[in-house]
């Protein structure tokens, strides 16, 4: 007798050793993974600054951009002037040299008289007289049309300079346009990376929560003198079966929007546009509880939450193959309190309170069903124990 209760502590013993050991190792997985979020969050910080500091500049050249071509639209406006001002000036040229035309063949062949006889006719003093009074006229005209080439010579080089001007601002737009280019791609780029890099948050805070539930779970069976083997991570969280689920609402449960990831019919209400949840009734401000319990693994607490808005994710153990069941509550006013990262929660838990955050039209409650990771959504109807259709469900 005495050697069966030595050898059931010996067992015990080695027993909570081996469990204390896995506890150890958990509380280093644990480590490393909240090491990943924490770099992965300064990560999604520092991009937050290079977008501001890139829509700083893509400001500064939008207002660059509008001066440039405010500039452009006055030096097209003074060359339009300058070209119908050099249109009036050159009439004006063949209008004087007609006169002068004119004029010198009036003299010419005045009252059918010749130009000679004009000079002749007289005497010589009268001669004098024709000669200088034709010269007068011709040098007169002559004048006034050298003046009037002079001015268009002018205005021809005053346009071809705010030609050359409009030709070295257009240059200067289309230089600031394909900056304001490279900067929207580049925010792009970026704003690309922080969508990766937050789902790299949210998948390791789910990995974090299960490790927690991990290290629960193997440090109260050390308490309890023993440890039942298996991988706690993978294989041994609580499996959740098809259905089990509650309405997480405690009013009359409608469906506004049915589950349909290859787009809605117009029997839908959103014709054509994929929808990978279901659209639940809940007026603004509708407490919104759990489906089941399980352990919150990612809080979005504002902003636009790639389309859901403010929203709570939770993990509810693995199904029968392993793979780990989470549910999404989106469109969230505003998130419960007390629900964060890590906690727990029941189908008693409120989590959040209905709202029209994120792509939303009007308030209502987005609910999604996950398998193998929070992007991999199910039609969740079957875990409410409804039919997928719009309409009242008892």
């Amino acid at each position: 007798m005495k050697k069966r209760i030595l050898i059931f502590f010996i067992l015990v013993s080695i027993i909570v050793i081996f469990t204390n050991a896995y506890a150890d190792t958990l509380d280093s997985q644990k480590q490393s993974v909240e090491s990943e979020i924490e770099e992965a969050k300064e990560r999604i910080d520092d991009i937050d600054n290079e977008k501001n500091d890139i829509m700083e500049e893509v400001n500064k050249l939008n207002d660059t951009i509008s001066q440039t071509e405010s500039q452009i639209g006055d030096i097209q406006g003074k060359i339009t002037e300058l070209s119908e001002t050099i249109e009036t000036k050159q009439k004006d040229l063949e209008d004087k040299q007609r006169l002068l035309d004119e004029r010198l063949t009036a003299v010419y062949m005045d009252n059918g008289n010749t130009y000679l006889e004009a000079f002749f006719s007289g005497g010589i003093l009268n001669f004098m007289s024709n000669y200088d009074m034709i010269k007068q006229i011709a040098e007169y005209d002559n004048n006034l049309i050298n003046e009037i080439k002079k001015e268009k010579n002018e205005l021809n080089n005053s346009k071809i300079a705010l030609e050359n001007s409009k030709i070295e601002m257009s240059v200067k737009q289309k230089q600031l346009g394909e900056q304001k280019t490279e900067r929207i791609a580049k925010y792009e780029a970026l704003n690309e990376e922080q969508k990766n890099m937050q789902a790299v948050v949210e998948e390791k805070q789910a990995e974090l929560a299960r490790i927690n539930e991990a290290v629960r779970r193997a440090t109260e069976q050390a308490a309890n003198g023993g440890y039942a083997g298996g991988d706690i991570i993978e294989g041994e969280a609580a499996a959740a079966s098809i259905g089990g689920m509650t309405w997480p609402t405690r009013i009359e449960h409608t469906v506004n929007s049915i589950y349909a990831p290859n787009g809605r019919s117009d029997t839908s209400g959103y014709v054509g546009t994929a929808h990978k949840g279901v659209d639940i009734y809940a007026p603004e401000g509708t407490p919104i509880y759990a489906a089941k319990e399980g352990t919150v693994v990612y809080v979005n607490y504002s902003g636009y939450g790639g389309g859901w808005g403010l929203y709570v994710v939770i993990y509810h153990g693995d199904d029968e193959n392993g793979k780990p069941i989470y549910t999404r509550y989106a469109h969230g006013s505003a998130i419960a309190s007390g629900i964060e990262v890590g906690a727990p929660v029941t189908t008693s838990s409120i989590i959040m309170y209905a709202g029209n955050t994120g792509a939303s039209e009007g308030a209502h409650l987005h609910f999604e069903v996950c398998i193998g990771d929070m992007y991999s959504q199910i039609n969740p109807c079957s875990f409410l124990g409804i039919t997928n259709e719009r309409g009242s469900h008892d």
